[in-house]
């Protein structure tokens, strides 16, 4: 079923100010129409587990009210577009599975509120390096950014966040130095995720 059809329910229902959209786990198929672009008191968009195709449209970026975005477990071309840099309200981000085109980190810089960041799951095509001011996301609790083209090394910053939890770096190419002691906070970090030598708390992350 195409999601456009769903739209011209809501259109005619006059439910532009809607703050909820909740799509998963339905078989919506083909691109998101460009009409959605109207909802712009939009908090939080959940389309994971459909069959939508094409690019992430770039007027997402317009709910800047937006808090969630889910839209893992469709068949979406990267890249993630740079102007989600406008979403600074999101504080649960959730995005996976792209192909053809690559992403880099920089359009998260300004979202100091996230508490979830998942880019994860096979060919998201996340490339470049994990940059240093992920450090300044006091209120992080889960990060994912496994099975990507990441490279270089982890910073440090990174592991002097007191919120974070759950760590999943796993599958990818970058060498990390942990700090002299590692941080209790970290209470589920897997093997199979980031491969620990707990003697120098050096690893390499695959």
């Amino acid at each position: 079923m195409s999601v456009s059809i769903l739209f011209g329910c809501f259109y005619a229902l006059r439910m532009l100010y809607l703050h909820i959209m909740s799509l998963g786990t339905n078989a919506f198929s083909g691109t998101i129409p460009k009409e959605l672009g109207s909802l712009l008191d939009l908090r939080m968009l959940w389309a994971s587990d459909n069959l939508f195709t094409g690019k992430i449209p770039d007027f997402i970026s317009n709910w800047t009210k937006l808090m969630t975005l889910r839209l893992q477990g469709n068949s979406f071309e990267g890249p993630i577009p740079s102007s989600f840099s406008r979403l600074t309200s999101m504080t649960d981000m959730r995005i996976s599975e792209l192909s053809n085109v690559s992403s880099s980190l920089d359009f998260i810089k300004d979202m100091k509120y996230l508490s979830h960041l998942v880019l994860t799951l096979r060919n998201s095509m996340i490339s470049g390096s994990i940059p240093s001011y992920f450090g300044e996301f006091q209120n992080l609790e889960r990060l994912d950014l496994s099975f990507n083209n990441l490279t270089g090394s982890i910073p440090s910053s990174l592991f002097n966040l007191d919120s974070v939890s759950h760590l999943f770096l796993g599958n990818n190419t970058c060498l990390v130095t942990f700090p002299p002691k590692k941080p209790n906070t970290y209470q589920y970090v897997r093997p199979s995720d980031i491969f620990i030598s707990y003697g120098e708390y050096k690893c390499l992350v695959k």
